[in-house]
Formats: C-alpha cells, structure tokens, sequence
C-alpha cells in the first residue's frame, strides 16, 4: 500500500500543511495472508532487529489488514529506502541469512498475493511519527494528466493539520491497472472515522470534481503493529 510511519518537520501556513521531503523515496508494499500472525510478527521483529536493512538506510513496518486486503489478504510488509542505493543486492536471498531464513522457507508466510514498487511524490507528516498508526490508502487508476494536482490541491483543502497524507506513485506491480495510492494517515480508527464524517458533506463534490480523472479501483485501512526504527 506504501505507507509508512516517519519522522519529519512540516512547517504550516493558515490550517495547510507545506509537503516536506519524504524519509523514504521508494517502497515495495507486500501484502500476503497468514494463518499465524504472532508467529509471522515474530519473524518479522527478528528480521528488523538482524540490522541488514539499517545498514543500508532501509526499514521497515507490518500492518494489520483491517479492511480491503486483496485476496484474502490479512497483513502488509512495506520496506521503506530513502534512495536507490538503499536497496537491496541481486544476491540478498542468497548472501543473506537473515533473508534465507526469513523468506526462503518460512511457513507462516502462507501466500504472497500482491507486491508493488512505489515511489512517493507528495508527503506531508506534522507532529511526532509515533502518534500514526492508521492508515486509509485508495488505490487509483488516474485518467487525467491533471490528477495528481488535482489531488493535492483537495487534500491540503480537507486535511486539519492532526494527520499525515501523501501521493505514491506505481513503479511496477499495481492493482488491476493502479496508478496511484493517495493516503491518510491518524492516530487511531476512531480518528479516522471521525474525519470521515467531518468531510462526509464534501465527499459528494470530490467525487464529481474527479470523475473525469481516476477510477477508484480499493480502497483499505491498515493499523501498523511492527515497525523498525528509521535510521538516523
């Protein structure tokens, strides 16, 4: 779904946020189902805590699907690099034992069912990175070149300053044609809920703004439940 949870200063005009440099340029948003999610989350602490992705600038976070997973699917791994040279070699799953014994055989990873590269290009995060736990992605076809400041311009209109919100767009992978993700980010579903129903009486005029310039093709809310520490 490429989210994330970051540690970034936003400087505000009025009640808009000014989008700030992203911590990470690019992600790959795994999602997969599993029938041992304690089992799959301990796998995955042991994983972060080997530091083969802070040594690279890398991190990480899972989330708990909590709506929308695709095919069935009930956690997300996103792995966050803040360039390309933070990505991993040809060789990892080969070289590196944290990733043999992580990915090569791990039972608890029953199925994969979708995987997507993003790169971000729009984010804002004011406050603490630790106070954004929940997420709203709407997966996007665009059809309009306009699209994208489109989006942003409603989004900095809509948002209050208590949550996080960006743009990612698809690098390869995608879902049924995805172009974009556009997300929020708060600090609790009932956070979420409660804006919802703050913006509820303008939903109808976005949805006729953007008619003519996406298809919404999912949407999914996420509740993180691992994250390794962003490197400094």
């Amino acid at each position: 779904m490429g989210l994330a949870v970051f540690s970034v200063a936003s400087t505000f005009a009025a009640h808009h946020e000014e989008a700030a440099a992203s911590p990470w340029k690019y992600s790959l948003s795994i999602e997969s189902e599993t029938r041992d999610l304690n089992g799959f989350l301990a796998d995955s602490k042991k994983f972060a805590d080997s530091g083969v992705l802070a040594k690279r600038g890398a991190s990480m976070t899972v989330y708990q699907i909590n709506a929308g997973g695709h095919s069935g699917a009930n956690v997300m791994t996103e792995f966050y690099y803040p360039n390309a040279d933070a990505m991993p070699s040809p060789d990892v799953m080969v070289a590196s034992q944290a990733h043999i014994d992580t990915f090569g055989t791990n039972p608890r990873d029953d199925d994969n069912v979708r995987a997507t590269f993003y790169q971000n290009i729009h984010f804002v995060a004011p406050g603490e990175p630790s106070q954004y736990r929940v997420y709203i992605g709407y997966s996007v076809k665009a059809t309009n070149s306009d699209y994208v400041s489109q989006i942003k311009e409603i989004m900095s209109d809509f948002a209050t300053g208590n949550e996080a919100y960006g743009i990612n767009e698809v690098i390869a992978g995608g879902l049924n044609g995805e172009t974009h993700l556009v997300w929020w980010g708060y600090d609790s579903q009932a956070s979420l809920m409660e804006d919802l129903e703050r913006t509820r009486a303008r939903y109808d005029e976005v949805v006729a703004r953007l008619t003519a310039s996406r298809e919404i093709l999912r949407t999914a809310v996420v509740t993180s439940i691992l994250n390794s520490a962003t490197p400094e």
